[in-house]
């Protein structure tokens, strides 16, 4: 996540600390642990929900005294830029596209299926 903040402007606006809350928030509410991608989805979801939203319930710091929101000196159109940012990520991730959302290189499809050559070699001992 720091490494996006860092990579995509819209995300850069969002802090150290907001973001580390932030996925803190959000992996705390999962009742078991996570994988890495599971937990990665999970922050975006929570994110393209509108948790950031100026309607949404906000990031509340748990170091303050006070009631404060983490995330008060964002405007009202970053937060609606990260929203939109993490909705497209998760589309990408969907559609089996989260080297883009990472930042990096697509993996090279494997060299050969397994399936296909069970079902090959299948097919060889029915004709036979």
């Amino acid at each position: 996540m720091r490494d996006l903040c860092q990579r995509i402007p819209t995300w850069s606006k969002l802090d150290n600390w907001a973001l580390e809350l932030l996925v803190e928030k959000v992996l705390s509410s999962h009742p078991h642990p996570l994988s890495v991608g599971d937990a990665l989805r999970r922050v975006f979801e929570a994110v393209a929900s509108g948790i950031l939203l100026s309607i949404g319930p906000g990031l509340l710091d748990p170091c303050e005294k006070d009631t404060t929101d983490a995330i008060m000196k964002l405007t009202n159109q970053e937060r609606e830029d990260i929203t939109a940012s993490a909705q497209h990520a998760l589309r990408l991730i969907t559609f089996r596209q989260i080297h883009k959302v990472l930042g990096m290189d697509p993996l090279p499809p494997p060299k050969f299926n397994r399936g296909s050559s069970v079902i090959a070699s299948s097919r060889q001992q029915t004709r036979k």
